[in-house]
């Protein structure tokens, strides 16, 4: 009996595909920040400032008194006790938000209230409990040094010093530093805005019935979680059909306002014309397979200058996809230095199997053992279409091309995309 020979493919082979590495070097060498804008502090909140802040002024502004009480001359009440009380005459009022009333002569005592300016002449604050009032004047019953309760000016920073350096994220206290300088409008860059959009004839929206063979599309939703916890600002521009002239018009018409556009589906074998007929006089896109599981079939390019990310069809290849390809790229175009997940070593609480060729992304449950250690436990799995497997996670286990099976107990690195799962 005559036998004949024909080609299968390999799906657990690395044989021609791009690894990891490489893939997201290539990409992220053709990322650049966005352009910085002057951006309102409320605006600001998570950007990354563009360039160092230099304080113009000293922080605080003026020496104010750190207690409700009375500005006077240390070498006054020096000598001051509760049985041989010093009295000082009452010449005025310090009141926060006001020029004090009066100076400090000899003999004489400002009362101050707390934060409220230093007067000339004062050089200590007498807390008012060591202080007995009689109308116009004040018994001093305890001596107090020179600067004692006082907040000198420029003790938090000094005018000319560097107030906060260009890299910073602003956080709460950034804001709060910049409002207490008067940098009403930092120079940042601004949050990158990405248009989502999902393409497929079988997709339905989470809202509508699903008919027999139709999907509802989860990707568009898990991308907008995903990109506002990067920090960018989602375009949700829905469902597009597998149609050349439907992406290319979705598309053209979020150019305005789109500093990326990233799709899920489209860009497997045989899908791939549709991107690249609408797009081949107006972009550069390459469609190419990653050495990885899940997410080997990846796009990306420019549109007329803007990036795009075309990311695979299943909802586990997109999480994955996003966390090794577009999250990094979010943060260099947001101007962050670090791009990547904090990654700690963990030890796996059962085997690990994958393609022998690729480098495995398994969804895992970190948690710290007795000993202080990591523990890894998978949540599931390994297919592209277990979204489930994700929700339960927190971390993405590499498991290194060349190796099919991590067994239980053996050290994996885990990239942390969240503290911890309840």
């Amino acid at each position: 009996m005559a036998t004949t020979s024909q080609h299968v493919h390999d799906h657990d082979s690395g044989e021609g595909l791009v690894p990891v590495e490489e893939a997201r070097e290539r990409l992220l060498a053709k990322i650049d920040p966005l352009q910085p804008l002057q951006l309102p502090l409320a605006d600001a909140y998570g950007c990354v400032l563009a360039a160092d802040v230099i304080a113009d002024r000293d922080l605080p502004e003026f020496a104010s008194s750190a207690m409700d009480g009375f500005a006077v001359r240390s070498g006054e009440v020096g000598s001051a006790t509760s049985t041989q009380p010093v009295e000082l005459r009452v010449v005025g009022r310090a009141l926060i938000g006001q020029r004090p009333e009066a100076t400090v002569g000899g003999g004489e005592a400002v009362r101050i209230a707390t934060g409220a300016p230093i007067p000339a002449g004062a050089d200590t604050i007498v807390p008012i409990e060591n202080c007995e009032v009689a109308g116009d004047r004040v018994r001093i019953l305890s001596g107090s040094p020179p600067g004692r309760h006082i907040r000198p000016s420029g003790e938090d920073v000094k005018g000319g010093e560097v107030l906060m350096k260009a890299g910073r994220q602003l956080g709460p206290g950034e804001l709060g530093l910049l409002a207490t300088a008067g940098f009403a409008h930092p120079t940042v860059h601004p949050r990158p805005r990405v248009v989502v959009l999902s393409t497929g004839d079988e997709l339905v929206p989470p809202s509508q019935p699903t008919e027999f063979g139709q999907v509802r599309d989860s990707n568009a939703y898990l991308l907008y979680a995903a990109l506002r916890e990067a920090g960018a600002q989602p375009v949700m521009a829905g469902i597009v059909r597998d149609d050349v002239d439907q992406l290319k018009e979705v598309i053209l018409s979020h150019l305005a306002q789109a500093d990326a556009f990233v799709s899920s589906g489209g860009v497997s074998v045989g899908e791939r014309d549709v991107v690249k007929a609408a797009f081949f006089r107006r972009g550069e896109l390459d469609f190419y397979k990653v050495a990885m599981q899940p997410g080997m079939p990846q796009g990306f390019g420019h549109i007329e200058g803007t990036p795009y990310f075309g990311l695979p069809g299943n909802p586990v290849s997109v999480f994955v996809s996003f966390e090794v390809f577009l999250r990094p790229a979010l943060m260099k175009m947001s101007g962050r230095k670090n791009l990547y997940r904090p990654e700690v070593a963990a030890r796996l609480a059962s085997d690990v199997t994958g393609p022998r060729g690729k480098m495995q992304f398994a969804r895992v449950s970190v948690k710290r053992d007795r000993d202080g250690s990591f523990v890894a436990t998978p949540t599931g799995g390994r297919g592209s279409n277990l979204i489930a497997t994700v929700s339960r996670a927190n971390g993405l286990a590499i498991v290194p091309a060349g190796t099919e099976t991590a067994p239980a107990g053996s050290q994996v690195k885990v990239w942390l995309f969240r503290s911890a799962v309840d």
